[in-house]
């Protein structure tokens, strides 16, 4: 099968890099609010300040006709997954180094895989089986299972994976609204459900801030809606196999802040489990990428080039 072709390749990587350092920036500014913060109050502010950049995507692109949506149920249920998801990350980040968080995360693609066989009646080969079961390894090395003042570190761990494992859920329903829904409804619908949520959470978990903390609540959210929007521009205008490898470089990112910010080196389990997560992810993503049956693309589904990549709808090749 010919690879799908990309118009502005350079662009295109721009955009997805972009992206994943925008959110790495996010990340670690949230890490840093939380020690004075709840994680209520950094869910409301990083989606209700990231309406800015998202409307602004949203007037130069489809237009407002893309706020209407029949699918509200869905868009409900794919925020409540999504925002437990956000928030079981965020409070990772304040049990665990930045590296750890990050790297555990990094699982719920090949959670994703797990789940899509019962949820969205794909098929998986030995392959990815094997692709999926090497990584979880990883992810299991990771967790310092072993006693003597780990603790903390552990249910921090367990804490990060259930994100993971949430991220995956919310993906299968984005998976499914994108059969019928446009990306920037989803995204929308996502960050309203979430200030909602973030909001009504804060009456009962407010914690008096600071003007640093403040600013580094508002930037989380402004940077949060840049980043949808970068990484919005860099999934419509190339294959998911090319755009997702990116996400890794947040790996780099995570740990140079750990040294940088908060002088923490890396556990060595850290060197030897994330490798292995990251190198079964990108073979998952190469098998998707070797696909005998080409993806239907919706021509200019976000105003530009098009190569969609919520147009999944055929059912997958054993691989």
């Amino acid at each position: 099968m010919s690879e799908s072709h990309i118009e502005h390749p350079v662009r295109v990587f721009f955009y997805a890099l972009g992206s994943v350092v925008i959110f790495a920036i996010m990340n670690i500014l949230a890490k840093m609010a939380v020690a004075e913060c709840s994680v209520a109050q950094i869910i409301f502010f990083r989606n209700a300040f990231a309406f800015i950049p998202i409307l602004w995507l949203i007037k130069h692109t489809g237009g407002w006709n893309l706020l209407k949506t029949k699918n509200h149920l869905g868009h409900f249920w794919r925020g409540i997954v999504g925002i437990v998801s956000m928030s079981c990350f965020f409070i990772s980040f304040a049990m665990l180094p930045m590296a750890n968080a990050t790297s555990i995360h990094f699982a719920s693609p090949l959670i994703l895989t797990i789940l899509a066989i019962p949820l969205l009646g794909e098929q998986v080969g030995r392959a990815r089986w094997t692709a999926v079961i090497v990584g979880l390894c990883g992810v299991l090395f990771m967790l310092k299972p072993e006693t003597g003042g780990d603790a903390e570190h552990l249910t921090g761990s367990l804490v990060a994976l259930a994100a993971a494992f949430l991220a995956a859920f919310a993906m299968i329903f984005v998976r499914k609204l994108g059969r019928t829904e446009h990306a920037m409804t989803i995204v929308f619908y996502f960050s309203l459900y979430g200030t909602i949520m973030g909001a009504l959470a804060m009456i009962f978990m407010w914690n008096p801030i600071g003007p640093l903390t403040l600013f580094l609540l508002i930037m989380t959210g402004l940077l949060g809606g840049v980043g949808q929007t970068f990484l919005t521009y860099a999934y419509a205008s190339a294959p998911a196999s090319y755009v997702a490898p990116f996400s890794y470089f947040a790996m780099v990112i995570a740990i140079l802040a750990d040294i940088l910010v908060w002088g923490i080196w890396p556990d060595w389990r850290i060197y030897v489990g994330c490798p292995v997560i990251i190198g079964s992810g990108l073979f998952i993503v190469y098998r998707e990428s070797l696909k005998k049956k080409s993806v239907t693309v919706r021509a200019n589904v976000y105003g530009l080039p098009p190569a969609s990549p919520t147009e999944r709808d055929e059912k997958e090749n054993s691989i």
